[in-house]
Protein backbone atom coordinates (compact mmCIF):
# COMPACT_ATOMS: atom_id res chain seq x y z
CA UNK A 1 0.00 0.00 0.00
CA UNK A 2 1.53 3.37 -0.98
CA UNK A 3 2.18 5.91 1.73
CA UNK A 4 -0.43 8.53 2.81
CA UNK A 5 0.27 11.79 1.40
CA UNK A 6 1.50 14.38 3.94
CA UNK A 7 0.89 18.37 3.40
CA UNK A 8 2.94 20.14 5.81
CA UNK A 9 1.99 23.23 6.53
CA UNK A 10 4.27 25.59 8.75
CA UNK A 11 7.72 24.98 9.51
CA UNK A 12 8.51 25.87 13.45
CA UNK A 13 9.81 23.70 16.17
CA UNK A 14 6.78 21.27 16.30
CA UNK A 15 7.00 20.59 12.41
CA UNK A 16 10.53 19.66 13.01
CA UNK A 17 9.11 16.58 15.06
CA UNK A 18 6.18 15.97 12.75
CA UNK A 19 8.96 15.49 9.63
CA UNK A 20 11.17 13.33 12.06
CA UNK A 21 8.21 11.40 13.08
CA UNK A 22 7.35 10.99 9.32
CA UNK A 23 10.27 10.13 7.96
CA UNK A 24 10.49 6.99 10.33
CA UNK A 25 6.83 5.71 9.73
CA UNK A 26 6.89 4.23 6.37
CA UNK A 27 2.78 4.63 5.84
CA UNK A 28 3.55 8.17 5.56
CA UNK A 29 5.47 10.48 3.44
CA UNK A 30 6.14 14.42 3.34
CA UNK A 31 4.34 15.41 -0.42
CA UNK A 32 4.93 19.08 0.16
CA UNK A 33 5.36 21.91 3.02
CA UNK A 34 4.27 25.28 2.96
CA UNK A 35 5.21 28.28 5.05
CA UNK A 36 5.27 31.86 4.87
CA UNK A 37 9.67 31.76 4.29
CA UNK A 38 9.64 30.33 0.57
CA UNK A 39 13.10 28.50 1.62
CA UNK A 40 11.14 26.16 3.82
CA UNK A 41 8.20 25.67 1.18
CA UNK A 42 7.81 23.35 -1.94
CA UNK A 43 4.71 25.13 -2.92
CA UNK A 44 4.20 28.76 -3.52
CA UNK A 45 0.99 28.95 -1.35
CA UNK A 46 -1.75 27.14 0.60
CA UNK A 47 -4.17 26.63 -2.16
CA UNK A 48 -0.88 25.20 -4.64
CA UNK A 49 -0.57 22.75 -1.64
CA UNK A 50 -4.09 21.70 -1.62
CA UNK A 51 -4.04 21.17 -5.38
CA UNK A 52 -0.67 19.34 -5.03
CA UNK A 53 -1.68 15.48 -6.42
CA UNK A 54 0.26 13.69 -3.48
CA UNK A 55 -1.03 15.45 -0.79
CA UNK A 56 -4.01 13.13 1.22
CA UNK A 57 -3.58 14.60 4.56
CA UNK A 58 -3.13 18.83 5.37
CA UNK A 59 -0.95 18.63 8.97
CA UNK A 60 -1.65 21.94 10.13
CA UNK A 61 1.40 23.29 12.75
CA UNK A 62 0.60 26.87 12.59
CA UNK A 63 -0.58 29.28 15.00
CA UNK A 64 -3.54 28.26 16.95
CA UNK A 65 -6.03 31.31 15.26
CA UNK A 66 -5.59 29.86 11.53
CA UNK A 67 -6.63 26.40 12.29
CA UNK A 68 -10.48 27.08 11.85
CA UNK A 69 -9.79 28.64 8.41
CA UNK A 70 -6.77 26.68 7.25
CA UNK A 71 -8.77 23.31 8.12
CA UNK A 72 -12.08 24.43 6.40
CA UNK A 73 -10.55 25.13 3.25
CA UNK A 74 -8.67 21.81 3.12
CA UNK A 75 -11.94 19.55 4.74
CA UNK A 76 -13.80 21.75 1.48
CA UNK A 77 -10.90 20.14 -0.90
CA UNK A 78 -11.82 16.75 0.02
CA UNK A 79 -8.13 16.53 2.01
CA UNK A 80 -7.85 14.77 5.74
CA UNK A 81 -6.75 16.98 8.11
CA UNK A 82 -4.42 16.64 11.17
CA UNK A 83 -4.62 19.80 13.36
CA UNK A 84 -2.03 20.38 16.13
CA UNK A 85 -3.21 20.89 19.39
CA UNK A 86 -5.48 22.96 20.51
CA UNK A 87 -8.20 22.67 17.95
CA UNK A 88 -8.99 25.98 17.65
CA UNK A 89 -9.72 29.13 20.09
CA UNK A 90 -13.03 29.05 20.42
CA UNK A 91 -15.57 26.34 20.56
CA UNK A 92 -17.56 28.31 17.70
CA UNK A 93 -14.06 27.42 15.74
CA UNK A 94 -13.85 23.66 16.52
CA UNK A 95 -17.59 23.15 15.92
CA UNK A 96 -17.44 24.43 12.23
CA UNK A 97 -14.55 22.47 12.05
CA UNK A 98 -16.50 19.44 12.89
CA UNK A 99 -19.23 20.25 10.51
CA UNK A 100 -16.80 20.67 7.48
CA UNK A 101 -15.66 17.20 8.12
CA UNK A 102 -18.76 15.89 8.58
CA UNK A 103 -20.12 17.35 5.13
CA UNK A 104 -16.89 16.14 3.39
CA UNK A 105 -16.69 12.57 4.78
CA UNK A 106 -13.14 13.23 5.74
CA UNK A 107 -10.92 12.54 8.75
CA UNK A 108 -10.50 15.54 11.31
CA UNK A 109 -8.00 14.99 13.65
CA UNK A 110 -6.65 16.65 16.54
CA UNK A 111 -3.12 16.38 17.45
CA UNK A 112 -3.44 15.30 21.24
CA UNK A 113 -0.02 13.16 20.30
CA UNK A 114 0.85 13.01 24.34
CA UNK A 115 -1.95 9.89 24.21
CA UNK A 116 0.37 8.02 22.25
CA UNK A 117 3.11 8.09 25.45
CA UNK A 118 3.97 4.61 26.31
CA UNK A 119 3.76 5.78 29.91
CA UNK A 120 -0.04 7.42 29.78
CA UNK A 121 -1.14 4.29 27.66
CA UNK A 122 0.27 2.26 30.69
CA UNK A 123 -1.28 4.59 33.63
CA UNK A 124 -5.08 4.42 31.04
CA UNK A 125 -4.88 0.63 31.19
CA UNK A 126 -4.13 0.37 34.60
CA UNK A 127 -6.40 2.79 35.87
CA UNK A 128 -9.41 1.24 33.72
CA UNK A 129 -8.39 -2.67 34.99
CA UNK A 130 -9.49 -1.53 38.41
CA UNK A 131 -5.99 -3.00 39.87
CA UNK A 132 -5.48 0.01 41.73
CA UNK A 133 -9.33 0.92 42.77
CA UNK A 134 -11.17 3.82 43.35
CA UNK A 135 -9.02 6.91 42.32
CA UNK A 136 -9.00 9.33 45.16
CA UNK A 137 -6.98 12.56 44.19
CA UNK A 138 -5.46 13.90 40.50
CA UNK A 139 -2.82 16.40 40.34
CA UNK A 140 -0.79 17.46 37.68
CA UNK A 141 1.66 20.25 37.34
CA UNK A 142 3.51 21.29 33.94
CA UNK A 143 5.54 23.81 32.72
CA UNK A 144 6.30 26.23 29.79
CA UNK A 145 8.89 28.43 29.10
CA UNK A 146 8.02 31.86 27.56
CA UNK A 147 11.32 33.95 27.11
CA UNK A 148 13.86 34.42 24.48
CA UNK A 149 14.07 32.40 21.47
CA UNK A 150 10.32 31.23 21.59
CA UNK A 151 7.62 32.40 18.80
CA UNK A 152 6.45 35.52 18.44
CA UNK A 153 3.05 34.48 18.27
CA UNK A 154 2.93 32.24 21.68
CA UNK A 155 2.71 36.16 23.00
CA UNK A 156 0.29 37.47 20.85
CA UNK A 157 -3.64 36.44 22.09
CA UNK A 158 -4.97 37.60 18.97
CA UNK A 159 -2.88 33.95 17.00
CA UNK A 160 -2.14 32.06 20.22
CA UNK A 161 -5.67 32.30 21.52
CA UNK A 162 -4.49 32.67 24.88
CA UNK A 163 -1.39 31.59 26.97
CA UNK A 164 -0.16 28.57 29.52
CA UNK A 165 -3.89 27.41 29.43
CA UNK A 166 -4.18 27.18 25.94
CA UNK A 167 -0.77 25.73 24.84
CA UNK A 168 -0.41 23.40 27.34
CA UNK A 169 -3.23 23.61 30.03
CA UNK A 170 -4.74 21.92 26.89
CA UNK A 171 -2.63 18.39 27.57
CA UNK A 172 -3.71 18.79 31.16
CA UNK A 173 -7.20 18.94 30.24
CA UNK A 174 -7.20 16.26 27.14
CA UNK A 175 -4.79 13.83 29.81
CA UNK A 176 -7.15 13.76 32.89
CA UNK A 177 -10.15 12.93 30.49
CA UNK A 178 -8.09 10.24 28.95
CA UNK A 179 -6.61 8.79 32.71
CA UNK A 180 -10.07 9.50 34.34
CA UNK A 181 -12.23 8.24 31.62
CA UNK A 182 -14.50 11.16 31.63
CA UNK A 183 -14.40 14.63 30.54
CA UNK A 184 -14.76 17.28 33.32
CA UNK A 185 -17.78 19.55 33.74
CA UNK A 186 -16.77 22.48 35.96
CA UNK A 187 -13.80 24.18 36.76
CA UNK A 188 -12.24 27.03 39.23
CA UNK A 189 -9.26 28.59 38.55
CA UNK A 190 -7.14 31.74 38.24
CA UNK A 191 -4.87 32.86 35.90
CA UNK A 192 -1.84 35.15 36.13
CA UNK A 193 -0.50 37.55 33.39
CA UNK A 194 3.08 39.77 34.11
CA UNK A 195 2.61 43.63 33.60
CA UNK A 196 2.57 44.84 30.39
CA UNK A 197 2.16 41.22 29.11
CA UNK A 198 -1.18 40.28 27.11
CA UNK A 199 -1.25 36.63 27.60
CA UNK A 200 -0.95 34.63 31.31
CA UNK A 201 1.82 32.90 31.96
CA UNK A 202 0.41 31.06 34.93
CA UNK A 203 -2.60 29.20 36.22
CA UNK A 204 -3.59 27.25 38.83
CA UNK A 205 -6.84 25.52 39.75
CA UNK A 206 -9.62 22.66 39.91
CA UNK A 207 -11.19 20.57 37.24
CA UNK A 208 -14.44 18.93 38.57
CA UNK A 209 -16.02 15.47 37.13
CA UNK A 210 -19.36 13.37 38.13
CA UNK A 211 -16.84 11.84 40.31
CA UNK A 212 -15.87 12.24 43.68
CA UNK A 213 -12.44 13.26 43.26
CA UNK A 214 -11.04 16.75 41.27
CA UNK A 215 -8.03 17.09 39.07
CA UNK A 216 -6.30 20.30 40.76
CA UNK A 217 -3.69 21.62 38.05
CA UNK A 218 -0.66 24.42 38.60
CA UNK A 219 0.96 25.64 35.36
CA UNK A 220 3.51 28.10 35.12
CA UNK A 221 6.28 29.34 32.92
CA UNK A 222 10.28 28.03 33.62
CA UNK A 223 13.22 27.10 31.56
CA UNK A 224 13.62 23.85 32.28
CA UNK A 225 10.57 21.46 31.19
CA UNK A 226 8.87 19.83 34.20
CA UNK A 227 5.47 18.29 34.23
CA UNK A 228 4.50 15.42 37.02
CA UNK A 229 1.09 13.69 37.38
CA UNK A 230 0.05 11.70 40.21
CA UNK A 231 -3.08 9.79 40.29
CA UNK A 232 -3.65 8.64 44.18
CA UNK A 233 -6.17 5.36 44.79
CA UNK A 234 -7.41 3.14 47.58
CA UNK A 235 -4.29 0.34 46.60
CA UNK A 236 -1.54 2.69 45.67
CA UNK A 237 -0.33 6.02 43.24
CA UNK A 238 0.54 6.22 39.78
CA UNK A 239 3.48 8.77 38.99
CA UNK A 240 4.12 10.27 35.59
CA UNK A 241 6.92 11.90 34.62
CA UNK A 242 8.94 12.91 31.83
CA UNK A 243 11.11 9.98 31.74
CA UNK A 244 7.90 7.33 32.42
CA UNK A 245 5.91 6.12 35.26
CA UNK A 246 6.41 4.48 38.80
CA UNK A 247 3.20 2.52 39.95
CA UNK A 248 3.10 2.11 44.22
CA UNK A 249 6.86 2.87 44.28
CA UNK A 250 7.74 0.39 41.14
CA UNK A 251 9.14 1.70 38.39
CA UNK A 252 7.06 0.39 35.39
CA UNK A 253 7.94 2.49 32.18
CA UNK A 254 11.33 3.85 31.46
CA UNK A 255 12.64 5.94 28.58
CA UNK A 256 14.76 8.53 27.01
CA UNK A 257 11.95 11.62 26.97
CA UNK A 258 13.32 13.12 23.63
CA UNK A 259 13.23 9.99 21.61
CA UNK A 260 9.59 9.38 23.41
CA UNK A 261 8.52 12.55 22.52
CA UNK A 262 9.30 11.96 18.72
CA UNK A 263 8.05 8.58 18.56
CA UNK A 264 4.68 9.94 19.88
CA UNK A 265 4.03 11.67 17.01
CA UNK A 266 5.32 8.80 14.79
CA UNK A 267 2.76 6.42 16.43
CA UNK A 268 0.01 8.95 16.12
CA UNK A 269 0.78 8.70 12.34
CA UNK A 270 0.60 5.28 12.54
CA UNK A 271 -2.72 5.33 13.74
CA UNK A 272 -3.99 7.97 11.49
CA UNK A 273 -2.60 5.59 8.61
CA UNK A 274 -4.90 3.06 9.54
CA UNK A 275 -7.59 5.00 10.05
CA UNK A 276 -7.23 6.84 6.51
CA UNK A 277 -6.68 3.57 4.84
CA UNK A 278 -8.39 0.96 6.71
CA UNK A 279 -11.36 2.79 8.38
CA UNK A 280 -9.91 2.04 11.93
CA UNK A 281 -11.28 3.69 14.87
CA UNK A 282 -9.67 7.15 15.71
CA UNK A 283 -7.96 7.75 18.76
CA UNK A 284 -9.34 11.31 19.43
CA UNK A 285 -12.66 12.19 18.33
CA UNK A 286 -13.07 15.60 17.05
CA UNK A 287 -15.77 16.33 19.89
CA UNK A 288 -13.05 15.63 21.75
CA UNK A 289 -11.12 18.30 20.93
CA UNK A 290 -14.08 21.07 21.38
CA UNK A 291 -14.53 19.54 24.82
CA UNK A 292 -10.64 20.76 25.80
CA UNK A 293 -10.78 23.91 24.23
CA UNK A 294 -14.46 24.38 26.11
CA UNK A 295 -12.45 23.76 29.18
CA UNK A 296 -9.73 26.86 28.68
CA UNK A 297 -12.87 29.08 27.67
CA UNK A 298 -13.87 27.81 31.16
CA UNK A 299 -10.62 28.76 32.50
CA UNK A 300 -10.85 32.23 31.67
CA UNK A 301 -13.86 32.75 32.59
CA UNK A 302 -13.47 31.59 36.23
CA UNK A 303 -10.76 33.54 36.61
CA UNK A 304 -12.41 36.79 35.41
CA UNK A 305 -14.52 36.05 38.06
CA UNK A 306 -11.44 35.60 40.77
CA UNK A 307 -11.92 31.80 40.85
CA UNK A 308 -15.78 30.99 40.99
CA UNK A 309 -16.80 27.90 39.83
CA UNK A 310 -17.79 27.76 35.86
CA UNK A 311 -19.51 25.19 34.31
CA UNK A 312 -17.96 23.86 31.09
CA UNK A 313 -19.93 24.73 27.91
CA UNK A 314 -19.25 22.36 25.19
Amino acid sequence: MRPLGLGLVGAGEVAARHVQAADSVPEVRIAATYDLRPERSTVPDFDALLAHPGVEVVVLTVPHALHEDLAVRALAAGKHVLVEKPMATTTAACARMIAAAEAAGTVLWVGQQQRQFAHVRAARDLLRSGELGEIRAYREIRSNHYGPGRPAWFFDPGLAGGGVAMLVGIHTIDRAAILLGAAPVAVAATTETPPGWRIETSAEGELFFDAPFTCHFRWYSAEDFQYDTTVECERGALHLDPAGLTVAGRRVVDFDADREYTESFARQYRALARTVREGAGMDIQPAEGLAAVAAVAAIYASSQRLGVRMPISS
